[in-house]
């Protein structure tokens, strides 16, 4: 589910973390909001709910993307909590216009990959003309730095917020217990969305009509006919829809840019307990299209991806949220 609202003052900032990495590479910024202490606080009911347990799960979370993108940006996110079950993870992000062609020149030049190539190329989704005329475009702050369409900065790129009332198992390397949920899958679905993986899916954002976003760009229903909206059955696709690569959901209540369910993945619109969601080698694909630079000796392998899982309307938010099965 999104809404859009006014962007909200912090306050109530405890403490800011940043994992150590070379220079030059991309870097994520945690700033934990007071809500996170006070709710992750090793209650009775939950004792292993604490706040030095959230921190590693955030850090296990941000070296996911760390590790394997190298953008020179920091992408800088307040983690806030909620008590209860009423969301398992939710994030808000700021959203910024574009125009098309600004947008397609800026992924151009950001492209170093095989399947950066295929999407610009000539058979690829990233085609020449607006597919979304009389409509408007819309990148996240954190994805307009790493596509070099705004300078890097260290201010608020987003929030993301947990629901304490879940038990959680906070290290995926080992499984995940029966009946606890997978707390660093859920923050790597949640930190992606700030970084841009998001979709509007011909949405309206304030009076802007027809808004979509480029992960909307690479949403095919067969090839060669692209589906910015979410019809049944439409797929992630960089080569104009012939190979579907993953199918997006079109269940109502999850975002129509997470993937549809079927095998576990950090990126489900819906996500159960007791199961491992890893960063998987399609989630890797489609935050490179949209705009992260891939460490070039660093894409993982299959057998490597369970180490993974290890202008316009400025000041609006987007908020979305990742919903128990």
């Amino acid at each position: 589910m999104k809404t859009l609202r006014p962007i909200v003052s912090l306050a109530g900032i405890v403490a800011l973390c940043s994992l150590s990495t070379p220079s030059h590479a991309l870097t994520i910024n945690f700033t934990y909001d007071a809500s996170v202490a006070a709710n992750f606080n090793g209650s009775v009911a939950r004792p292993n709910n604490t706040f030095a347990n959230f921190q590693s799960a955030a850090n296990k979370a941000a070296l996911a993307f760390t590790s394997v993108f190298n953008d020179p940006i920091n992408v800088n996110i307040t983690m806030s909590a909620a008590a209860g079950t009423s969301i398992l993870g939710q994030s808000e992000t700021s959203i910024f216009q574009v125009s098309y062609t600004d947008l397609r020149n800026a992924v151009v030049a950001d492209a170093t990959s095989a399947d950066d190539s295929l999407a610009i190329g000539a058979t690829g989704s990233l085609v020449a003309a607006d597919p979304n005329v009389g409509g408007a475009w819309w990148v996240t702050k954190a994805q307009r730095k790493a596509l070099g369409l705004a300078v890097d900065d260290t201010n608020n790129d987003g929030i993301c917020t947990f629901g304490e009332g879940f038990t959680y198992d906070f290290d995926p390397s080992n499984g995940i217990t029966a009946g606890q949920y997978d707390l660093v899958g859920v923050m790597m679905h949640e930190i992606s969305e700030v970084m841009g993986r998001i979709g509007i899916s011909l949405g309206a954002v304030g009076a802007a009509t027809n808004s979509v976003t480029l992960l909307d760009n690479f949403s095919y229903s067969s090839a060669g006919v692209k589906a910015l909206g979410n019809p049944a059955g439409n797929y992630f696709s960089i080569d104009r829809g012939t190979t579907n690569l993953k199918e997006f959901n079109s269940v109502p209540g999850g975002d129509t840019r997470d993937w549809a369910s079927g095998s576990n993945d950090a990126f489900n619109a819906f996500s159960s307990s007791g199961v491992v969601n890893p960063l998987t080698a399609v989630g890797i694909q489609s935050m490179d299209v949209i705009g992260y630079t891939l460490i070039p000796t660093a894409t993982p392998e299959p057998g490597t991806l369970a180490l993974v899982a290890l202008g316009g309307f400025a000041g609006l938010l987007l908020t979305r949220r990742n919903r128990t099965a």
